[in-house]
């Protein structure tokens, strides 16, 4: 903004509040313009390739122009050469503009598989991948710009995972973008207690998303390399949607903290573990047995319990659970990095590299 009011004087008398509107504002567009470049960039790898030596080779033959023109300006080429030249650099630049690339060496298709592009299943032998693509395949589906997926309160019957494109919603006035391999309205799939949290709609461009029904969400839940994933998916929805002021983490933030830092606990079977003061347990699904003094509560999901004292927990096979510290909040806080651009919120954020 100072560089601007030096190159533009006559805007020197706008006041401090619209200045700051103004640059709210652009801080915004700028996000967004960041988000739908990664997006492009991430979902269409080939045809982006593809572009980017299109565009690269393009400078490359205004720069010879230029430099052939220079040199038969100083007399150093004969002008039957230095339009032959010419001639051929503006064909090159023709083709380039208007004629078609070809496929960069080693690609099949322009457009990959939009099943593998989905990080959830890159880590299953081929044979699991084969038999999780065909369960898919009945699932995929197209949405158009500005199309809604969710309605905010209405009852989910069926999430979207998101394998190309992005997904917007608004809160508070303020969007929060989901893309790839973000599962939209998972929470409230998962747990019947929870309605849409709000309105989801396409954002700019086309949605290509698998639509997940309650079946389908169990038999991720059954599968043991799944599962984990799909949970913490469920947590950081949950998390995000009902506990984001308690925590004081913002969506990113909290994200950092479900995959680094927080410890899952899942199919354990009658264990006890003893949590420290101001440990934080959020109980995702099933029940534990909270031991103290001799005597014994339970708790249910879907709830976060931080504990003023140490206390003995006990789990058992329906219990699906996240503990960690506080300090884990503060390395969330202190380590926040935009390199995991989605879900995020567009304020209280600094683009880093």
């Amino acid at each position: 903004m100072d560089n601007i009011r030096k190159q533009f004087p006559e805007l020197a008398n706008i006041g401090k509040r619209i200045w700051n509107k103004v640059y709210e504002e652009t801080h915004l567009y700028h996000l967004t313009a960041t988000y739908i470049l990664l997006d492009l960039q991430q979902s269409y790898e080939a045809c982006w390739r593809i572009h980017m030596t299109k565009r690269c080779a393009q400078m490359l033959l205004k720069y010879e122009s230029k430099t052939i023109t220079e040199l038969y300006e100083t007399g150093m080429l004969g002008h039957s050469v230095y339009s032959h030249i010419l001639e051929l650099i503006e064909k090159k630049s023709l083709k380039l503009e208007f004629y078609r690339v070809s496929m960069v060496h080693g690609h099949l298709k322009a457009i990959e598989n939009p099943f593998d592009l989905l990080p959830l299943f890159q880590s299953l032998p081929n044979h699991e991948k084969t038999r999780w693509q065909t369960i898919m395949k009945a699932k995929h589906r197209w949405f158009q710009p500005d199309q809604i997926l969710l309605e905010k309160g209405q009852r989910v019957s069926t999430a979207y995972l998101i394998t190309r494109g992005i997904v917007e919603c608004k809160i508070d006035a303020m969007p929060i973008y989901y893309r790839l391999g973000n599962i939209i309205g998972i929470d409230a799939l998962f747990s019947q207690d929870f309605l849409a949290h709000d309105t989801y709609r396409v954002s700019s461009g086309l949605l290509e998303a698998y639509c997940i029904d309650g079946i389908l969400m169990n038999q991720f839940l059954k599968d043991e390399t799944l599962a984990p994933s799909i949970y913490r998916e469920i947590a950081l929805h949950v998390l995000s949607n009902n506990y984001q002021t308690r925590l004081k983490l913002n969506r990113l933030q909290l994200r950092l903290l479900v995959h680094k830092r927080a410890k899952f606990y899942w199919n354990e079977s009658d264990i006890s573990i003893q949590l420290k003061e101001n440990q934080r347990l959020f109980i995702l699904a099933g029940y534990v047995t909270h031991l103290f003094n001799g005597q014994t509560n339970k708790y249910e999901s879907i709830q976060l319990q931080i504990f003023d004292n140490e206390v003995e927990i006990v789990l058992n096979s329906s219990t699906v659970a996240y503990s960690w510290m506080d300090e884990d909040e503060e390395f969330s806080i202190k380590d926040t990095n935009l390199t995991v651009h989605f879900p995020l919120q567009t304020y209280d954020l600094t683009l880093q590299k």
